[in-house]
């Protein structure tokens, strides 16, 4: 029993190095699971998506008025409701970490030292001499503001890969006529990431299974390092060899997508309608 606990608290570096490989492929596959529901979102062309995300977070970065961004991300969470996407882990996955640490990383800024304004909170009581430290309201709003809009472009992004598939994304990015080159690199990078992570699970398992008792630190410390450099070898190596096939197949660096890209009524539609949205906060905006 005592040997058991000690090959586990030895090996626990590679047993969590595992465990966030792992969730890196559990997360491809819990995308694809809802790009293919087919409810709302799923039904529509993904140019149309790709446009009205980018109009989202484009307009949200620019407008400075919370109720507005407070809107935006009403707007995202309605969508991904209508698109099968459980709330609870969509509102976990967008605002319970990047947007909360950015919030946090602002607040210094909120201070008295950075922005003016009325104090709200005192961190350190004023004496005499001294105006003290506090955090002042246009300070707060500031942060607020920048911590809703880091939210709201996660949202519509965190929307658009979970209810399309990453070709489909590729494949609506040529058909908008981006650089060729641009779409390549971004889809190779993809698929490298995982490529990359599966070699690496595979090191790690490796690693694992061969372990007998404690490891110390020192081992560990060399294991990555010796293991990031034959990982790059072998991926590099890896690159080249598949790159050789794509050219004896035939690979001219144009891409082919399986999907044939055809707008209907729905896509108009639902263009016209995010259209009006975007007005109606506008105009919301203005009367706050």
């Amino acid at each position: 029993m005592t040997r058991n606990k000690s090959n586990v608290s030895g090996s626990g570096f590679i047993a969590g190095t595992l465990s966030r490989f792992s969730r890196l492929f559990e997360n491809e596959l819990y995308c694809e699971r809802y790009a293919a529901n087919g409810r709302l979102l799923q039904s529509l062309d993904p140019r149309f998506k790709i446009v009205v995300v980018l109009a989202y977070m484009i307009y949200g970065n620019f407008v400075s008025n919370i109720a507005v961004l407070v809107g935006i991300a009403i707007v995202a969470a309605m969508y991904a409701g209508a698109s099968g996407l459980p709330l609870c882990d969509f509102i976990r996955r967008t605002w319970l970490y990047l947007p909360l640490i950015v919030f946090l990383f602002s607040l210094p800024g909120a201070t008295g030292f950075f922005s003016g304004g009325a104090p709200v909170l005192y961190l350190v009581p004023a004496s005499a001499g001294s105006r003290g430290l506090y955090f002042t309201s246009a300070g707060l709003l500031m942060a607020l503001r920048v911590s809703l809009r880091t939210g709201d472009s996660l949202s519509f992004a965190f929307l658009l890969l979970m209810t399309t598939r990453w070709s489909d994304i590729t494949g609506a990015l040529r058909s908008m006529h981006l650089p060729e080159i641009f779409v390549t690199v971004l889809n190779m990078a993809y698929r490298y990431i995982f490529l990359i992570a599966q070699i690496g699970t595979s090191m790690m398992q490796a690693r694992h299974i061969r372990t007998i008792g404690r490891i110390r630190p020192a081992s560990d410390r060399r294991f990555v390092s010796n293991s990031a450099g034959q990982l790059f070898v072998r991926v590099h190596q890896m690159s080249e060899d598949i790159y050789s096939a794509m050219k004896l197949r035939g690979y001219d660096g144009s891409m082919i997508s399986l999907r044939a890209m055809k707008a209907d009524t729905l896509d108009w539609l639902f263009l016209l309608i995010n259209l009006v949205i975007i007005l109606i906060l506008n105009l919301g905006g203005y009367i706050l």
